[in-house]
This record gives C-alpha cells, sequence and structure tokens, in this order.
C-alpha cells in the first residue's frame, strides 16, 4: 500500500516553488461567524488555488477552490458544489478575512497563520496541522465468524461519522494454537487504523486533499479464504482515492506459514515462474492451463485478455493455487480468481512446491 500511495504522490500536480508560493499558503485557524474553523490554502503555479476547511465541532472537510479571474473561492462538500462561496477581503502571511455567502445569508471569517510541517505529499492540506484532529474517534467492532469448521473474529473499524462514508476498513483475528500465529494477527492488526498521520488511510485522505481538497475514499477487507494445520490465506480486497487520475480497485492473497509466521512467496513453489523486477510472470503452458479454466460465462475480451497477460498474483487453496491476473487499470472489472487443481498443477512444481503440497495433504 505503501508503495502505491508513493507512486500516487510523485504523479500529483507538484505546488509552485517555495519561493514562489503567496504568503497566503498554509494552515490557518479563526471562525466563520462564529463558528471556529481551521483551513489551509494551497498554489500551484499559475492555475487557481485549492484548500480545505472545517468547522471544529463537525470536522466535515469542505472543498475550496480559486475562482479562475475571481477574488472567490468556491465552496463544494461531499463530492457536489454547493453555492457558499468565501470572498477575501484580505490574504497575506498574518491575515485571512473577508466574508462567507450563500444566497441571502452572509458571514465575516477572519483566520490566522497556524505553523505547520510538510508530510508525505508535501503541502499544507496533508499536514498533521492540518488533518491530525479529524483522525480520532473511530472504534472497533468484533463479532465471530466461522471459515469451514475455522473459528475466528470479524475485526471492523467503525470510523468517526466525518469518515464514515469514505472509510471502510476490516479486518479478523483468531486463536493463537501455532507457533507463528501471534505473529501473523499482529500483519492482520496492522490493517486496523490506530488513528495516527502513519495509517495508511490517514496517508490517503491526506493525498486527496492536496490533491482535490476533499477526502476522497479508503476501503480495505482482509478475510480468511483458507485455513489449514500450516497454512492461512488472507484475501486482501482494497479499493481508494488517493488523489491522482483515477480510483485503484484491487484484490490480492497473502499465504503464510502458521509454525513460522512467515508469508510465503507461491511463486517458489512452480519451477515456471520467473522474476521480472518485482512483477512475477507465468509462461505460455502455465497460462494456458489458468485460461482454459477462465468462468464460461465471462466475457470473450476478458478471456483473450488473460490469455495474453503474463502478470499474476497466487494464492492457496485446499484445492489448488489460485492464479489472479494484473490487467490495466481500464480492464479491473475482467479480472478473476482462477484455481488450477493439483493434479494439473504438480508437473509444474519445483521440490519447494512438492514439500508444501505435501504437508497440506498430510493433514
Amino acid at each position: 500500500m505503501r508503495a502505491l500511495l508513493g507512486v500516487l504522490a510523485v504523479s500529483l500536480a507538484a505546488p509552485a516553488a517555495a519561493q514562489d508560493l503567496p504568503p497566503w499558503v498554509g494552515v490557518w485557524e479563526g471562525t466563520v461567524g462564529t463558528y471556529p474553523v481551521r483551513a489551509c490554502f494551497e498554489s500551484f503555479g499559475e492555475g487557481p488555488g485549492r484548500g480545505a476547511y472545517y468547522y471544529l465541532t463537525r470536522l466535515e472537510a469542505i472543498s475550496l477552490s480559486e475562482e479562475d479571474g475571481e477574488i472567490t473561492w468556491k465552496e463544494s462538500a461531499a463530492g457536489s458544489e454547493s453555492d457558499a462561496f468565501w470572498q477575501p477581503s484580505e490574504m497575506n502571511g498574518a491575515h485571512v478575512r473577508g466574508t462567507w455567502m450563500q444566497g441571502n445569508r452572509k458571514l465575516p471569517f477572519e483566520l490566522t497563520p497556524l505553523a505547520w510541517t510538510e508530510g508525505e505529499w508535501g503541502g499544507p492540506c496533508s499536514s498533521a496541522e492540518f488533518l491530525a484532529s479529524r483522525l480520532g474517534g473511530g472504534d472497533v467492532a468484533e463479532e465471530g465468524a466461522e471459515l469451514d469448521g475455522w473459528r475466528y473474529t470479524r475485526r471492523t473499524y467503525r470510523p468517526p461519522e466525518h469518515f464514515a462514508e469514505d472509510v471502510s476498513i476490516e479486518s479478523f483475528s483468531y486463536p493463537p494454537a501455532e507457533a507463528g500465529d501471534r505473529a501473523i494477527n499482529a500483519v492482520l492488526a496492522d490493517y486496523l487504523p490506530k488513528e495516527t498521520m502513519d495509517d495508511d488511510f490517514a496517508e490517503c485522505v491526506a493525498g486527496a486533499l492536496s490533491s482535490v481538497g476533499a477526502d476522497g475514499f479508503y476501503s480495505v477487507t482482509a478475510t480468511p479464504t483458507m485455513a489449514s494445520r500450516d497454512y492461512l490465506n488472507v484475501s486482501v480486497d482494497s479499493g481508494n482515492f488517493c488523489g491522482g487520475a483515477h480510483p485503484n480497485f484491487y484484490t490480492y492473497d497473502h499465504t503464510y506459514d502458521r509454525h513460522t509466521g512467515e508469508e510465503l512467496d507461491l511463486f517458489d513453489w512452480i519451477g515456471e515462474a520467473r522474476t521480472d523486477g518485482e512483477d512475477l510472470t507465468i509462461r505460455e503452458a502455465l497460462r494456458a492451463l489458468v485460461v482454459a479454466r477462465w468462468p464460461v460465462d465471462a466475457e470473450a475480451e476478458c478471456r483473450d485478455l488473460a490469455a495474453d497477460t503474463e502478470y499474476w498474483s497466487l494464492g492457496l487453496a485446499r484445492e489448488g493455487l489460485v492464479f489472479r491476473p494484473d490487467f490495466p487499470h481500464v480492464a479491473t472489472a475482467c479480472e478473476e480468481p482462477v484455481t488450477v487443481e493439483w493434479s494439473a498443477l504438480e508437473p509444474f512444481l519445483d521440490d519447494e512446491g512438492k514439500r508444501g503440497l505435501a504437508r497440506l495433504r498430510a493433514e
């Protein structure tokens, strides 16, 4: 996840060089009428400025965008524009003041600067000084669940109200029975936020605020799909918009050895795999097995795309290995998990794969 966010950070439009920034760029605090607010303003070269603010009593981010060629800042909240806007009479390094207007309603606003430090994304809207006070107030709900007789506890993060529509995070835990289970539970617990700026969801929100002045969205669900005495397979469904050109959706599997607590690389089980940088490919003969098992009711173009795709991720099932294609972003909806049974896979298993299969079958 952090690698993905790093790529997104590079892709976003960068603010103007520090020496060229207008004096009003930064984090601000003050009032709109009598209501306490915190705001941030960003500048992007010759383009219109962007920002956001929230009422300290509600904490819901409201986007601000500078009207091109106008001395006004337009509001939008929860992804939709409103007829409210800010008309500044003064914007400098010491004061931002003017009139907030919506229809016939008018309120004075006056803000003074807060010291802030650049975070991962660089601008004031993604800084801890603007965002951190919005991160607390959630909790975790727990509910018993079962997978083929194996019991575990579903753990769902319930965000504070101002993130309720944009943040969805779920993981699980289970009673330790093998030597590596405590280490695996620790990894599963890390999916749930600690409500600090180091959380993945906070970093995602910060990126969206820096990019578009809104919270974006962040969703991740970690679910057990296979649990045996020796192995645990976890499927992670994720979707987010952290700024940039488009949202991201993907599913991937993590397979753990319950005796060591270590994550397995299932490509080490099949001799036909080869490493290409950080990506793993499967050769044509193995890919043909996967495509032959592609869902019969799938679109023909999706099957054709799978036949030409070299890059896949792997998961573990009792019946065999689960192959997930890595399609281009525009074809994400075509991705399907395909299980290739052990009897067909055995010719491709190397020594490590044969030992792993023997352990699975011995249970």
